[in-house]
């Protein structure tokens, strides 16, 4: 080969190394340096919910039904009037408006509104009271103004021979709301016509007798949604032995469904006299009892713990039936005001129901439904009636210290704060008229409770429903 072809292959091999490399820097380079794009950020926005008027529903003077008892009747009418009691915060002022009663009935339900103003959502509580003692209906009933939601879970009441329970339904909204109902006793759940489907006109009240569908039905609970308008759901229930009325209350909502329900502001008093009326024929119901019923397809094995804040109680176990309403016998306690604290293999609805005895032979009873947690800052209102108690326990792994701020009838204004340990419960005596505030206490499970003899009346302390808030809406 001559020198000079040697040289051409050379030149032609160090072109190739040199292109070689090139093409691996590119490559490199490519992979560590940035290259040039085209993007667009999204343009963002942020949207504040209109603030919505916040509203309650009362659902007013008890109720009796019109001529024939049991599933016959139909109508209803009103006994007495309800003493209510308002109150709003964030410098709201409360309004009422009289809703339309059930057959036109002169009960009385309201529906009480606090207009919102700007962003700001103001707090609204309304709570109302009634004492009877007619020859049909004698008692003390007690029931706060409820914030109108799509389901509620009750737990009370009986259709057996002489008691008497009414669904009470209010509609406090300006379109049609059609509700739903699920019934369950002691053998299971109750099947029949106009369980559903039952239309509750608008800014109006309906009543349903429960014994329209199952009569001698011991241990209801009831399942009431609604679609449209929501409502207001509770029961009225009234007892009459023989010819003697026996009570009256009105059974609120309980928490939905949990695996852990706490029932705080069961009012144990007149324990002995109570235990010994319990003995003669049909007095059995005057017993203290813990009603339990698992809505699902399997047994619940569940513990009870009952408490008073002294720390006195006991603990006992107990297995509920899927699908079958319990009633759990809470006998032998001391006079006081206790917690139930009931521990559950399945999701559990519970409630309690007790009893009173006057002097002069007055009988009344009270059920009390499970509470749900405490959230944010809550407000509510306490409506004429005997000693009344705030119960506040505290289920929680931690100690919790909340405030309790209270306005009278007369605007004067004090503030409390209240320690309460992991497992344990506290009482505060309030007064009638007054508008309190329940704060820095989350978690917390709170009752309210009326107390006197021959009168009982109780129900949970909710919070309101979780607001809007701004959100950040991109196209």
């Amino acid at each position: 080969m001559s020198s000079r072809t040697v040289l051409q292959a050379s030149v032609r091999s160090l072109v190739g190394v040199v292109a070689l490399a090139v093409g691996a820097g590119v490559i490199v380079a490519a992979t560590v340096l940035p290259l040039p794009s085209l993007s667009e950020t999204p343009a963002g926005r942020t949207v504040t919910p209109v603030a919505l008027d916040q509203q309650r529903a009362c659902p007013g003077s008890l109720l009796q039904l019109a001529g024939d008892s049991g599933a016959s009747a139909t109508t209803v009418t009103a006994v007495g009037s309800a003493n209510t009691v308002t109150g709003a915060g964030d410098g709201a002022t409360p309004t009422s408006a009289t809703l339309a009663g059930a057959d036109g009935a002169s009960s009385s339900p309201l529906s009480v509104t606090a207009k919102a103003s700007g962003t700001t959502v103001p707090q609204v509580a309304a709570s109302q009271s009634e004492s009877v003692a007619g020859a049909d209906l004698r008692g003390f009933a007690a029931a706060p103004c409820a914030e109108p939601t799509s389901s509620t879970w009750l737990v009370g009441g009986s259709t057996d021979t002489g008691r008497t329970t009414l669904i009470v339904l209010v509609n406090p909204s300006d379109v049609n709301s059609t509700v739903d109902l699920t019934v369950a006793g002691e053998n299971g759940k109750v099947d029949g016509p106009g369980l559903q489907g039952i239309v509750v006109a608008p800014r109006s009240q309906k009543v349903v007798p429960l014994s329209g569908f199952s009569t001698g039905l011991a241990s209801p609970v009831v399942h009431v949604t609604s679609r449209g308008g929501q409502i207001t759901a509770t029961l009225q229930v009234g007892v009459v032995r023989t010819l003697e009325p026996g009570g009256a209350d009105i059974v609120s909502a309980s928490a939905a469904p949990a695996k852990e329900v706490v029932v705080p502001g069961i009012v144990i008093r007149d324990g002995s006299a109570v235990q010994q009326k319990a003995g003669d024929d049909g007095y059995a119901d005057l017993k203290s009892v813990l009603r339990a019923y698992v809505p699902g397809t399997k047994n619940a094995q569940i513990s009870v713990q009952l408490s008073t804040a002294d720390g006195t109680g006991s603990t006992f176990t107990d297995t509920i039936e899927a699908g079958q309403v319990s009633d759990v016998s809470l006998d032998g306690l001391a006079d006081g005001v206790y917690t139930a604290t009931v521990k559950s293999s399945q999701p559990v609805v519970a409630g309690a129901r007790t009893s009173s005895i006057a002097s002069d032979g007055g009988i009344d009873l009270a059920w009390v439904g499970s509470a749900p947690a405490i959230h944010g800052s809550t407000l509510f209102t306490v409506a004429p009636g005997g000693v009344t108690k705030v119960a506040l326990a505290n289920p929680t792994g931690n100690a919790i210290t909340a405030t309790l701020q209270a306005v009278d009838s007369r605007g004067r204004a004090s503030s409390r704060t209240i320690t309460i340990g992991s497992g344990a419960s506290k009482l505060a005596t309030v007064s009638s008229g007054d508008t309190l505030t329940l704060t820095h206490a989350d978690g917390l499970r709170a009752a309210l409770t009326y107390s006197a003899a021959g009168q009982l009346a109780g129900y949970a302390i909710v919070s309101p429903q979780a607001v809007s808030t701004p959100v950040t809406v991109y196209p």
